[in-house]
C-alpha cells in the first residue's frame, strides 16, 4: 500500500458531503488505496469508488452487494467472525498501518452508535504511534489527534469552531496563538470544558503542548 488511504465505515454518511469531500480531497484521481468496512460497502458503491480491500463480519451489509464484489475479484475480501475483541473498523485501521500508508481518511466512524463512535475516536491513536495523519470526518467535523504541534488556516478551517479535547487524563503545556480566546502554557484535564469552541482569528492558528494527547476537533453547525 502506499501513499493515501480513504476507509469507509458503516455508521452515518451525509451523501452529498461525502461526494464533494472525496472529490475535493482527492482530486482528479480517487483515493490510493480504499478500504470498505462492512456495511461502509454499500457506501462506497454509490460513491462510485472501486474498493481495495474489503473486510467485516458482514452483519450490516447487503448479501448481493458482498456477492457482487466477490464475484467482480476486483478487491481482496476479509471475513471476521461475529463474536471477536475488535470491531471491523479497529481492524481495517491496524490493516491500513501495517499496509505503510501514509495518511488515513475515515468516514462513515460517527453516527447514532455513541459506544461505536467513542471507541472510534479511540482509534486515532492507534495511527499517532504509528506517525500518520488521520482525520475522522463527517458533514459537521473534522476529527484529529495531536501530541505536539498542530497548525490550522483560516482559509482550510473545517467549519467555525475549534475545540480541543484532553485524550489522556491531563494534557499540559498548551499554548495557543492566532485564536480568540488565547493560552499560554496552560492545563486541560478531563472532564473539564474549557476547550470548547473555539475560534481561528488570524490567517494561521497553532496549537502546542508539552505533555498528553488532544482530540482536536473542527465542527460547524451547518451544512451548507
Amino acid at each position: 500500500m502506499s501513499k493515501r488511504c480513504l476507509i469507509v465505515a458503516g455508521g452515518e454518511l451525509h451523501w452529498e458531503f461525502a461526494s464533494c469531500y472525496i472529490k475535493t480531497k482527492y482530486a482528479p484521481e480517487q483515493p490510493e488505496y480504499v478500504i470498505a468496512v462492512d456495511g461502509g460497502l454499500e457506501a462506497i458503491m454509490q460513491l462510485g469508488l472501486n474498493p481495495d480491500l474489503i473486510l467485516g463480519d458482514y452483519d450490516s451489509v447487503a448479501h448481493n452487494v458482498l456477492e457482487k464484489y466477490r464475484n467482480l475479484d476486483t478487491a481482496s475480501i476479509l471475513q471476521y467472525p461475529s463474536e471477536k475483541d475488535y470491531t471491523d473498523l479497529h481492524l481495517a485501521v491496524e490493516k491500513a498501518v501495517e499496509g505503510g500508508t501514509t495518511e488515513i481518511c475515515i468516514l462513515g466512524a460517527t453516527g447514532r452508535r455513541l459506544d461505536h463512535g467513542l471507541a472510534n475516536l479511540g482509534l486515532l491513536k492507534i495511527c499517532l504511534d504509528a506517525g500518520i495523519p488521520t482525520e475522522i470526518t463527517d458533514a459537521y467535523n473534522r476529527i484529529r489527534m495531536i501530541k505536539d504541534t498542530m497548525e490550522l488556516s483560516k482559509e482550510e478551517q473545517y467549519g467555525t469552531y475549534v475545540s480541543l479535547i484532553p485524550f489522556t487524563e491531563q494534557v499540559s503545556g498548551i499554548t495557543l496563538t492566532g485564536f480568540k480566546y488565547p493560552l499560554e502554557n496552560s492545563t486541560l484535564e478531563q472532564g473539564i470544558s474549557r476547550g470548547i469552541s473555539n475560534e481561528i482569528q488570524n490567517e494561521t492558528a497553532r496549537i502546542q503542548l508539552t505533555d498528553g494527547i488532544l482530540l482536536v476537533i473542527e465542527s460547524k453547525d451547518s451544512v451548507k
